[in-house]
């Protein structure tokens, strides 16, 4: 942008091509809300402000940033719930740990383990740097399963949005 009218153009052309594809990520998202009238986030103000900028990122399609910051959102709420828990070695502990320590306790099962991992798997090509070739990168993804980047990236940001707000339903009070 060059010229501080550029920015407003900017936006409303936005608002004109992507406005209803956000309307539907929002709707999308309040499908998944729990009924509850109250959340606790366990891992403070911190996890509170992830949940909502994750949310924020899906509904305007930055679906690896949604990604990414879903995922700091579910690895900070394990960790505060296991430091809660008493297991204060797991504080700095990375998510493969907390999701082995979470299923040894019970807090989850096999089904739930999986999409959890699932997860992690998904961000982990985003957040890490990965080689050309790489079977777990969008690029290998996407020609392997003829399907395009963007459509495979907002397919991993569904699935860790349903693994967030899951995480957030056991939260509701």
């Amino acid at each position: 942008m060059t010229h501080p009218h550029d920015a407003e153009k900017w936006l409303d052309r936005e608002d004109r091509v992507c406005r209803e594809g956000r309307i539907q990520r929002l709707e999308w998202l309040a499908s998944l809300t729990a009924p509850a009238g109250n959340w606790l986030f366990p891992g403070g103000w911190v996890a509170k402000r992830l949940f909502e900028e994750t949310q924020y990122c899906f509904a305007y399609g930055q679906f690896m940033a949604a990604t990414v910051l879903g995922m700091a959102y579910v690895e900070r709420t394990l960790a505060a719930r296991l430091f809660a828990a008493g297991k204060s070695d797991l504080e700095r502990a990375n998510i493969s740990a907390l999701l082995r320590e979470a299923i040894a306790l019970g807090w989850c099962d096999e089904a739930q383990f999986g999409q959890l991992d699932r997860a992690r798997r998904l961000r982990n090509p985003l957040a890490h740097f990965r080689g050309l070739g790489q079977e777990d990168t969008v690029e290998y993804r996407s020609i392997t399963q003829d399907q395009t980047a963007h459509s495979i990236v907002e397919e991993d940001a569904r699935h860790v949005m349903q693994v967030v707000f899951r995480l957030l339903g056991n939260d509701a009070a």
